[in-house]
């Protein structure tokens, strides 16, 4: 009797984990316009905005800081495991920037280039 008993419940407790193991994860999407801080860098370049789009299966984004029209193309926008990068040649420097989701509207990460990193912080804006 108690055989007839363990087996069904072993196998529902197997076909679960399976099933959980199996279902999609969410991920946070970062689609939207993000205001960011740079503390550390110049005075202009601390702060401003990013927007990112999704057409079909790949993102694009664009910067620009606060106080200035012009919008620079983020270049080769990739985005997985809730992580996010570009890159940007902004006055003859390449800078990598990888942000990473820390809660569902903001990220946070690191401004590479060649005279070290910068921190750098995003908050998602939300539509009016």
């Amino acid at each position: 009797m108690n055989k007839k008993i363990t087996l069904p419940l072993f196998t529902i407790l197997v076909l679960s984990l399976i099933s959980f193991t199996l279902l999609p994860t969410t991920t946070n999407d970062p689609v939207g316009k993000w205001k960011f801080t740079a503390p550390g860098a110049p005075y202009g370049y601390d702060q401003g905005t990013i927007e990112i789009t999704r057409e079909q299966d790949e993102y694009k984004a664009t910067l620009s800081f606060t106080g200035m029209d012009y919008k620079y193309d983020l270049e080769k926008t990739k985005y997985e495991d809730d992580k996010i990068s570009f890159g940007l040649y902004l006055d003859g420097e390449d800078i990598f920037i990888l942000l990473t989701f820390t809660e569902e509207d903001k990220l946070s990460g690191k401004a590479m280039h060649s005279q070290g990193e910068l921190s750098i912080y995003a908050t998602r804006e939300k539509d009016e």
